[in-house]
């Protein structure tokens, strides 16, 4: 299993410095669940300075400043294996990450209808979300995944997180 952490320019609006430190918390969870040599970081320019702080990410030019073609860049490079898809702004602990382990189809973490950060695409399923994510470009992530659904007929779930364990709603 793949780890990929997205960031985009949306991130920046509480300021990097508070971003870096929550990255640094959440890293250290995916080092202990998903192995050091696991997490990539699909990335746009104004992330630059990312390698510096945090050597250990593998990293993805997205090429855009948009949270669904950072997927799509990152999911094309990581095809082969299970992938758990992170908005680099989320917030979550071990439990989260550990509850998307035993699922057999994709799986969509939600806080009130809206994406909380956490996604597992399995491999089996890949290519169909790419298909969906170049449909929506222009949308957000949950509007892939509902394409994905909808579109493709790929079992897709979408699993109700507490808000307490995940302070961070990804807007979209």
């Amino acid at each position: 299993m793949k780890t990929l952490l997205l960031f985009y320019s949306d991130l920046l609006e509480e300021g990097k410095d508070k971003l870096y430190q929550e990255l640094e918390n959440n890293i250290k969870i995916l080092k202990k669940t998903v192995g050091v040599d696991s997490i990539y970081a699909s990335i746009s320019s104004q992330f630059k300075d990312i390698f510096d702080r945090f050597p250990d990410l593998c990293l993805i030019n997205s090429l855009r400043d948009n949270p669904v073609f950072a997927a799509y860049r990152g999911l094309r490079k990581l095809r082969g294996s299970d992938v758990l898809l992170i908005d680099g702004g989320a917030k979550f602990n071990k439990e989260n990450i550990l509850s998307f382990f035993n699922r057999f189809n994709v799986t969509v973490g939600m806080i009130k209808e809206k994406w909380s950060g956490l996604a597992l695409i399995k491999m089996r399923d890949i290519d169909y979300v790419i298909k969906s994510m170049e449909r929506n470009f222009e949308k957000n992530l949950l509007d892939a995944f509902y394409t994905l659904r909808d579109s493709y007929s790929v079992v897709t779930e979408f699993v109700q997180l507490k808000s307490a364990t995940t302070a961070a709603v990804v807007n979209e």
